[in-house]
């Protein structure tokens, strides 16, 4: 049965540029797009938070210009300041329709932001599974 799923990633530029952005924000929808063997259709929307630190792009643009994401409802919200926190990172929350159940969705971790969530890492879901 089809269930709505929710998938978590996150990553880090390495400065507060349009290529930069650019770059590690399509790093990380190709690593959820593949791990989670995701057609563009499958995905119901996503929300990305940006660290205040980031301003040169919005996330959101460069999944616009993704093939056949055109028709997905994205959101850009600046990430919640916390002193200490990681800087320059950007967070996913994408909503998908999937066959799978919510154990076998792939969270990913990228750049300086795999220590967010190291239980999530596909390193440890690979060692949970056996």
């Amino acid at each position: 049965m089809w269930k709505v799923r929710a998938i978590r990633g996150a990553t880090t530029a390495p400065e507060n540029t349009v290529e930069a952005i650019r770059q590690v924000v399509s790093e990380l929808l190709d690593a959820l797009e593949i791990h989670n063997e995701l057609e563009p259709d499958d995905i119901i929307s996503v929300i990305f938070t940006a660290t205040r630190d980031l301003d040169a792009l919005f996330p959101a643009s460069v999944a616009r210009e993704r093939p056949h994401w055109e028709n997905i409802p994205l959101l850009d919200v600046q990430q919640m300041f916390v002193e200490g926190s990681l800087e320059r990172c950007i967070r996913i929350l994408m909503y998908v329709n999937t066959l799978k159940p919510q154990s076998q969705m792939y969270h990913t971790y990228l750049g300086k932001a795999q220590n967010l969530r190291p239980d999530w890492s596909i390193e440890a879901i690979h060692l949970q599974r056996g």
